[in-house]
């Protein structure tokens, strides 16, 4: 601030001595000749002014008075009138002049100078102060105006992150029961644009009747609570149907009263349903344990079943009675053994031999029998392009898998129909809508007329046990098998299906660059033993062990037994001499894959056969030793000990399963 103090006063000598009087008491002083003058002089940074009363009275003081009036907030320029000192009453024309100049300090004259300088100083420290006040106040502006940018940017921050998260922000005045919403929030609830107005009872009429009184009643409490956290289904405007979860805390005013309820609405129905998703692949691999087990335990029972009736079987061949008793209680046992496939192929513990397979080939030659499964009243049509790419898959399983999707079709048109089996070569991208990896792939497409089914059957179509054929005509492990067959075989399964419309079964399996091989012949005999090999046989079931001891004996075979891998070890480096060994896999302390391990560390380079009713087995499984799936036949055992017997030295029996 300048410390000048502007003088007017036009008659005599009064203005000099006046400045001269300010200029000794350490004050500067400017001499203006009018009211004009005093106007353009106010315009710098003036500390106070001084002049006599008859300048108001004589000029044109207009000018003046609007400064005055014009002046900032902050301002209040202090005026020091030297007064006539007239003993009359000033009139009231006198007293609106003065009184119009604002800030003044009159001083009647005669005066004492001391009194004129103490006036005029404190003019100059009263015009100081506003000067202070002023920097003060601009200084707090530029405060708030940051404050109030930092709380815009936060703002738009918070704004910006909601929305990144799926979040929409609301609150609620408990006063009027207005609800304040982003954007986001009206989404949510299915409207394209913001909603003039929002409520409780407007967001209540979005919720599932079944949860409405819930979310009602958490409202209420939120006051009392102080928090308010809700998980419920919406119908949306949109006519969606939607998860939210909506949360948020009480404003208490200093008093604790209430005042407003604020938070967020995130729309969950995607983490829902992976949820959802979660937990039935969770129940599904539980089930799917105790199938596999269940399949296990069954193999292990229907081996010595089958062994046996095989063996009664040949041993009478010439009594009619029991072949035919037998061919039954065989053909059950097959039954049973092929229910345990579905079982472990549903558990994706099936032991699957994945070969190079001609799919064309394989339908075609399971036409006449789909057809003749079907009936007359059925019409199969096969559209089976030449030129398709082998697909990798086991085919004994495949031929399974379409002879349970032809039954199905059957059984969903009993009026008669249609079935279609269709075979294409497909190629996918990385990103596909059935969830496969990127690569060739051939697909067969089973559609049928029948009369398909609703959503909800459709959703449990591939569940174990489900079947909608009625008490005792399913077992409901059909589209199961197929599914875990896909599975396995790196492929996947799609059913789509309306009510009265039929239904379409996509089966997909990977192409390989392998060439189909051939079908091998089925013997009708077991081979018999060429000589008196001496077999070590290893299991620790009593039951499975006796019969496949027998079936082995029974065509010629030496057999040594031994209930677990250690017996098995110390009768080995105890001397018995054997030339081959057939070993189960699952057994308590030791498998079978350590035990073939622990003897070829040791020298003993047997070849050696892996029985198992699991059929699953671990890493550890040598690739050179082959596979037997229980429940076996005596014809497949007898064809794979040959084969070991009798290989060339050096040739490797490879990996796979025979049945």
């Amino acid at each position: 601030m300048d410390d000048t103090v502007l003088i007017l006063a036009p008659r005599g000598r009064d203005a000099a001595v006046a400045a001269d009087l300010l200029q000794r008491g350490g004050m500067t002083a400017r001499v203006v000749p009018t009211l004009a003058a005093l106007v353009e002089g106010l315009s710098g940074r003036v500390a106070a002014v001084l002049m006599t009363e008859e300048v108001m009275a004589t000029g044109d003081r207009s000018a003046l008075v609007a400064w005055v009036a014009a002046q900032p907030t902050w301002s209040d320029m202090p005026f020091v009138i030297l007064a006539n000192g007239g003993r009359a009453p000033r009139s009231a024309q006198a007293a609106e002049r003065i009184g119009a100049m604002g800030n003044v300090v009159l001083l009647e004259r005669p005066l004492h100078a001391e009194a004129m300088l103490g006036a005029v100083r404190s003019a100059i420290k009263a015009r100081a102060r506003q000067y202070e006040v002023r920097a003060a106040a601009a200084t707090l502006e530029d405060a708030v105006a940051q404050r109030t940018a930092e709380l815009e940017a936060a703002r738009s921050t918070l704004e910006f992150a909601l929305e990144a998260a799926g979040m929409g922000s609301w609150e609620l005045d408990l006063a009027t029961g207005t609800i304040g919403r982003s954007l986001r929030h009206d989404e949510i609830f299915g409207y394209a644009e913001p909603q003039s107005h929002w409520s409780v009872e407007r967001m209540l009429a979005h919720v599932d009747p079944a949860q409405r009184a819930a979310v009602a009643a958490a409202f209420r409490a939120a006051p009392q609570t102080g928090s308010f956290d809700v998980e419920c289904v919406i119908e949306g405007a949109d006519g969606s149907r939607r998860w939210i979860t909506k949360k948020g805390r009480t404003r208490y005013a200093a008093d604790g009263t209430p005042e407003r309820l604020a938070g967020v609405v995130t729309d969950i129905t995607v983490r829902k349903e992976a949820d959802a998703q979660l937990a039935q692949a969770q129940k599904m691999d539980a089930v799917g344990q105790l199938t596999g087990g269940v399949a296990h335990d069954f193999n292990n029972l229907l081996t010595p079943i089958v062994g046996s009736l095989d063996l009664v079987r040949r041993r009478h061949k010439d009594d009619e009675r029991t072949q035919r008793m037998v061919n039954g209680a065989l053909q059950a046992a097959e039954r049973a053994a092929t229910l345990t496939q579905r079982l472990l192929a549903f558990a994706r513990r099936q032991a699957l031999q994945p070969v190079a397979v001609d799919i064309g080939a394989l339908i075609e030659g399971m036409a006449d029998l789909i057809r003749r499964s079907l009936g007359p009243t059925i019409r199969v049509v096969l559209e089976v392009p030449a030129g398709l790419p082998p697909a990798r898959v086991d085919p004994n399983q495949l031929e399974l898998a379409l002879l349970n999707l032809a039954i199905n079709a059957r059984d969903a048109m009993p009026g008669g129909g249609q079935l279609t089996i269709t075979v294409a070569a497909a190629s996918v991208e990385d990103r596909n809508a059935v969830g496969l990896a990127a690569g060739r792939y051939v697909r067969i497409l089973a559609g049928d007329t029948g009369i398909g089914m609703d959503k909800a059957t459709l959703a449990r179509a591939t569940e174990p046990f489900f079947s909608t054929k009625g008490v005792g005509k399913g077992t409901g492990l059909g589209l199961s098998m197929i599914h875990g067959l896909a599975a396995q075989s790196g492929g996947t399964l799609t059913l789509a299906s309306e009510a009265g419309r039929g239904t379409r079964v996509e089966l997909w399996l990977p192409v390989t660059q392998d060439e189909p091989s051939a079908a091998a012949d089925r013997r009708s005999e077991p081979v018999p033993a060429r000589r008196a090999a001496k077999v070590l046989l290893v299991d620790d079931e009593e039951i499975v062990r006796a019969a496949t001891a027998d079936m082995l004996r029974d065509i010629g075979y030496q057999v040594v037994e031994a209930a677990s891998g250690s017996q098995a070890l110390a009768a080995i480096r105890g001397g018995v001499d054997v030339e081959l060994l057939v070993t189960d896999y699952l057994m308590p302390g030791m498998t079978g894959a350590a035990l073939i391990g622990e003897l070829r560390d040791s020298g003993h380079a047997l070849p050696a056969l892996l029985i198992t009713g699991y059929a699953a087995t671990g890493a550890d499984v040598p690739a050179d030793v082959p596979r037997l799936a229980k429940p076996f036949r005596q014809i497949d055992l007898a064809a794979r000990v040959d084969e070991l017997l009798h290989q060339p030295r050096g040739k490797s029996a490879g990996l796979r399963v025979v049945r």
